[in-house]
């Protein structure tokens, strides 16, 4: 017996309007959604392979279809959360769902799961580079004299050739900071839509056919 949820109306965060808020809903956006990556990789594959392999036993089936649930509450959080980066598209509606291991959304979302690490990788990666050039270049200053400097110790000033002068080092850093300032909200941007645009494809229900 086949089993149909309704859509139902579903809590999303409201996208950011201001310039720094964007900034900070981008940022928040990629930085929470590595552990959650992980978590649902873990979690669900791990359980959706043991089920595999266990699938000639009687707790085989359970197993995937647990993992699939699973997957199916991951993908929930993300429909929730895409709305705040994707705020043109609006939230994604939350699709129906049949029920048992012949749902294609169940199988997207158990996908969505699976794969997520990599582009919240790729994102995860880019904002933190951007946001440390930013914060490591403006606190240099402030601690980059406690750095080893002696034979065959080379700053990345000296190697430019820039020479080694602390406050030639210091001016440096400042201004590498505020070139990563001056670019960070399109970097953080760019990796949230990355991220957030993967989600899209796999979860948005108007991708599969009325059923």
């Amino acid at each position: 017996m086949t089993a149909t949820l309704l859509e139902t109306p579903r809590t999303t965060i409201a996208p950011a309007t201001g310039p720094l808020s964007r900034v900070a809903a981008d940022t928040r956006y990629v930085l929470t959604g590595f552990p959650l990556a992980l978590a649902g990789l873990t979690l669900c594959m791990t359980g959706f392979v043991a089920g595999v392999s266990l699938v000639v036993v009687w707790v085989g089936v359970p197993l995937m279809i647990a993992a699939m649930t699973l997957s199916r509450a991951f993908a929930g959080m993300e429909r929730a959360r895409i709305a705040a980066v994707l705020s043109e598209a609006g939230p994604v509606r939350q699709p129906r769902y049949r029920g048992g291991l012949t749902d294609p959304q169940a199988w997207r979302d158990l996908a969505h799961a699976s794969l997520r690490i990599v582009p919240s990788t790729a994102a995860f990666s880019v904002v933190v580079t951007w946001w440390a050039g930013v914060l490591g270049g403006l606190s240099w200053a402030l601690w980059g004299w406690a750095l080893p400097d002696g034979e065959g110790a080379q700053g990345l000033p000296e190697l430019l050739g820039l020479g080694d002068a602390y406050l030639t080092a210091v001016a440096f850093y400042l201004v590498a900071a505020l070139l990563f300032a001056v670019t960070l909200p399109v970097a953080v941007h760019g990796a949230a839509r990355f991220e957030a645009r993967f989600a899209q494809a796999l979860l948005s229900p108007a991708a599969l056919p009325e059923a």
